[in-house]
């Protein structure tokens, strides 16, 4: 090599290490200006600390503010309804609003629109004091408070994951849980004591479900459960690390799961779609060991509630459980379990 071959090589080197070094400092800037570091990290699982980021404050009307009455003589691909304190509540999806009543079995036209700021709207959880919706289209998280005679939004979260489908209150750990859809990422938000102001404390990761379309989760007991969605596996991860501790996979008749709750000695599981996203296959199951549905062994409930609607979200209420079905026919069902035999089965809306 001569002189001038040798000295370009070195510029090249030189012009190589400073582009490296300034790329991991602006790496290292972006993460320290978004506040995420790493707290813990697992073999399936990583915990990041968000640095008690608090919610974006909103301007609150301080005279008496009532709630429009529901536009809509309908609903319109509802995906939950919940009962929080005094007030029942709908996320009704397609209609792009929220709508809230204090005495379900009224008139859908007389429930009123907490919101319709909101695109896709997929859920809704309280505590009482703060209410938080997944704005699921727009990527963010809605937080809404009591005041002055109706809800107002009063502060809110963007850029929370990506299609935010599912949140809820967990009472033991005081937080909110907010599962980003389509990343994987369970965002962990809490209330500062005293006062009614939001904060993004942790966000927690599956690392497997990174890209992977899973609709929803539920809480039981020191374990969150996660259904089959586009990975065909039901999930059971610890609720505190998000660590893989089971998995199961499901056929693809049965794949595109919305919601895994048990009840007594069964799971209940909605079924929306195949793994094709055939919405014909939409159905109803229950299965005492989640192990058969492998083998696609499991009993289909779904002709009980006499719908032809898509069934989404399954919540307890009053000691009856609810189920939002999307389609063209009932969209709101109840029904009991007693000693594992299903009872009470019927149409709200």
């Amino acid at each position: 090599m001569n002189k001038a071959s040798f000295r370009k090589m070195i510029r090249l080197l030189v012009s190589a290490a400073m582009i490296i070094c300034f790329m991991s400092e602006t790496k290292a800037y972006a993460e320290e200006d978004s506040g995420k570091s790493v707290i813990e990290e697992y073999d399936t699982s990583v915990i990041y600390d968000m640095g008690h980021i608090k919610a974006e404050q909103l301007p609150v009307s301080g005279e008496y503010y009532e709630n429009p009455s529901n536009p809509y003589s309908y609903l319109k691909a509802p995906s939950q309804i919940i009962h929080i304190g005094n007030y029942y509540f709908i996320a009704d999806c397609y209609n792009n609003q929220i709508l809230y009543t204090s005495k379900l079995g009224a008139d859908i036209k007389e429930w009123r629109v907490m919101t319709s700021n909101v695109s896709l709207p997929h859920a809704i959880a309280g505590d009482g004091s703060v209410y938080l919706v997944t704005d699921t289209e727009n990527n963010r998280v809605l937080v809404f408070e009591r005041k002055n005679g109706g809800f107002q939004n009063t502060q809110k979260f963007e850029n929370i994951g990506k299609r935010p489908h599912y949140v809820k209150y967990d009472w033991e750990t005081k937080a909110f849980y907010v599962w980003s859809s389509m990343t994987g990422e369970m965002y962990i938000i809490r209330r500062e004591q005293g006062t009614n102001t939001v904060f993004l404390d942790e966000v927690r990761c599956i690392k497997e479900l990174q890209g992977v379309y899973v609709r929803s989760f539920t809480i039981a007991g020191e374990q969150i459960l996660f259904p089959s969605g586009d990975n065909s596996s039901i999930i059971i991860a610890d609720k505190n690390t998000l660590e893989v501790q089971m998995r199961f996979p499901v056929v693809s008749q049965i794949a595109g799961m919305a919601q895994i709750v048990p009840i007594g000695s069964y799971f209940y599981l909605t079924v929306i779609t195949d793994s094709n996203y055939n919405q014909s296959m939409a159905t109803i199951i229950r299965t005492k060991d989640l192990s058969s549905l492998a083998d696609g062994v499991y009993e289909e409930i779904y002709d009980k509630f006499q719908s032809k609607g898509i069934p989404y979200c399954m919540e307890n209420m009053n000691g009856m459980y609810y189920i939002a079905c999307p389609g063209p026919s009932k969209s709101i069902w109840h029904f009991g379990v007693a000693n594992d035999v299903i009872n009470n089965v019927g149409a709200v809306y």
